[in-house]
């Protein structure tokens, strides 16, 4: 399943609105060429511009009408099927129109990733020098080759210094600068995508962690050793845990942590080792325990909300129990 966070929710709205300006403006362009070589004599051509014009238009429709994911890489898969469809009508009616070609490059940014666009990059220039090399002489071959061929560095160069930029962006997007755990906000995602996805059968077991006498160590040792003792509880804790089970610092000195189709006595057992993990680990002199809530949401049962707002009563009960231990809230409801 494709993750829908903001940053690719921005990044699909950007491509959508590129893909709109474009498609407007081609429609522009093709309607004054259809325009001219109507008036030149060039029927060929002119109708070639009727047949892009009205593609476009239908893709700028489409653009209108469909979510913006899909709208977005429809229109793109459009041009480039275009730009593929251009230059063989071209060869049949005897016209070079290697210019095209230019536009391919740019256009794959928008659709694929930085790997793929270049192969197809390659392909699609081998493909336009043939049907070049049929149509005028070798000269104008190898200067349409050279100059196609630096925009395929350029035009890859920059697709993989936008990949690894948004790779990077994502990253610190996603997680506190910190601890490198998941931060709030992708927390809150992560609950928005959950609901979303919920069947009735769906369950999701919340932990809330909480550092035991965290004021105090700030107190007493300085806010740099608190950051610390916040890096290192990251770090124990993500030794427990199975690689892919999702870490959030949910609050300054509190973690939590989400176990999908899980049921509470499993989270409570995982916890228990993440509460021991914590209290045997070397912490330079400073004693480190934590405490820990634990809530099982059901999809039938209510929101996601109020499982987390029992989590987070369990959590303070063990608080007020004395700390360094963990509370399940169903077994605090039961008894209560």
């Amino acid at each position: 399943m494709v993750r829908r966070d903001s940053f690719s929710i921005l990044r699909d709205t950007m491509r959508w609105r590129v893909a709109l300006v474009l498609g407007s403006l081609v429609m522009l362009l093709m309607l004054a060429l259809a325009t001219v070589n109507s008036r030149l004599g060039y029927l060929d051509n002119a109708n070639l511009s009727w047949v892009v014009f009205g593609v476009s238009g239908a893709s700028v429709i489409g653009l209108l009408f469909l979510p913006r994911r899909l709208g977005g890489t429809v229109f793109f898969t459009t041009v480039a099927a275009l730009l593929i469809f251009v230059p063989w009508f071209g060869l049949q009616h005897g016209r070079n129109m290697q210019h095209w070609a230019y536009i391919f490059p740019p256009m794959l940014v928008f659709l694929l990733r930085a790997g793929p666009a270049l192969a197809a990059m390659i392909a699609y220039g081998l493909m336009i020098t043939w049907i070049t090399s049929l149509l005028v002489p070798v000269i104008e071959v190898v200067r349409f080759g050279s100059g196609y061929g630096l925009m395929v560095c350029f035009m890859y160069t920059y697709a993989l210094l936008q990949e690894r930029a948004a790779t990077m962006l994502r990253y610190h997007s996603d997680h506190d600068a910190l601890s490198n755990c998941l931060n709030r906000r992708t927390f809150n995602e992560a609950l928005e995508q959950l609901g979303r996805a919920a069947t009735k059968r769906t369950q999701c077991t919340f932990l809330l962690l909480d550092i035991d006498h965290f004021k105090s160590i700030n107190d007493q040792h300085g806010h740099l050793v608190g950051d610390r003792i916040i890096t290192q509880v990251a770090a124990e804790l993500g030794r427990v845990l199975d690689p892919g089970t999702p870490l959030f610092r949910y609050g300054g000195e509190e973690f939590s942590i989400m176990l999908v189709d899980v049921a509470e006595s499993v989270g409570i057992e995982l916890a228990e080792r993440l509460r021991l993990a914590v209290e045997r680990a070397d912490f330079q002199g400073v004693r480190v325990t934590v405490s820990i809530g634990v809530a099982e949401w059901r999809a039938s049962t209510g929101k996601v909300e109020a499982t987390l707002g029992r989590a987070d009563r369990a959590l303070y009960h063990a608080k007020r129990a004395g700390r360094n231990r963990v509370a399940g809230a169903t077994a605090l409801e039961l008894a209560a």
